[in-house]
């Protein structure tokens, strides 16, 4: 299947600081591509151009160009490539604290094109459709504010998924949330691409998480692709164990993977 997400030579400076140099990646449909890296390597950064967050440069026939199933996006406003089903979900919560549960949620009814033609019964049916398959049994009523670290996330991600995604881009999804809702989400992750058709991207640096799920792994760092490929092959590259992993980290995933 034909990448749906495309960039290619991406770099991007914040003032006289380069951030990101030529990054290059793909990313399809039905699978899991993480991005794997110590903080400050440039992974949020990316997801942000990408999703229009931050400014990328203009596209040439062979640098900067980010194309989205087939079309070039970098200059399309925020609002434009969510419409074509591109969804990012951030590392802080972006939940409204004083809402409650279900006020979170209707703003999804209210605001996204998607359900302007669309009755409010069938919202309700498909939240709670969602509801279900995530496991989340906090009742609606509940100000979203109270809600564990781990039930935000369930939350933020039913919300994205009410938006019906093509592609969901998650930062550090795992960041705060505790040991039982980590596994969880994982399932949820990897149940969005095999079984709704979702491509999922993961950006994080918990290797052991996302070892377990990812499709396709890109392992950066300073701002640059040092490798890429399966599970294994980021396991057998030198760059990856010397830069990143180091040798006891790096035995541990080899006897779990390899």
């Amino acid at each position: 299947m034909s990448a749906f997400l495309h960039v290619e030579n991406l770099s991007y400076a914040a003032g006289k600081r380069t951030i990101l140099h030529d990054i290059s990646f793909s990313a399809g449909l039905e699978k899991v591509t993480a991005f794997l890296g110590p903080n400050g390597a440039g992974k949020t950064t990316l997801l942000k151009a990408v999703t229009g967050l931050y400014q990328a440069p203009k596209p040439t026939v062979e640098k900067n160009s980010i194309s989205l199933n087939g079309n070039i996006i970098n200059s399309w406003a925020i609002h434009k490539r969510i419409a074509e089903g591109l969804v990012y979900l951030p590392q802080h919560p972006s939940i409204f604290q004083q809402m409650s549960v279900s006020e979170n949620l209707d703003l999804v009814y209210h605001y996204h094109h998607t359900w302007h033609k669309k009755s409010k019964h069938e919202f309700n049916t498909q939240r709670d459709d969602w509801f279900e398959k995530i496991s989340l049994t906090t009742p609606l009523t509940q100000q979203a504010g109270t809600l564990s670290g781990g039930q935000k996330r369930k939350l933020e991600v039913i919300r994205s998924l009410l938006m019906h995604p093509k592609m969901i881009m998650l930062d550090e999804p795992f960041a705060g949330v505790d040991p039982k809702s980590i596994y969880e989400l994982k399932t949820i992750f990897k149940n969005m691409a095999t079984q709704h058709g979702m491509g999922v991207i993961i950006s994080d640096h918990y290797v052991d998480q996302l070892l377990s799920i990812a499709d396709k792994v890109y392992v950066i760092i300073d701002g640059k692709v040092v490798t890429s490929g399966s599970i294994q092959d980021i396991l057998k590259s030198n760059a990856t164990k010397e830069s990143y992993l180091g040798n006891q980290f790096y035995q541990e995933m080899s006897h779990r993977y390899l």
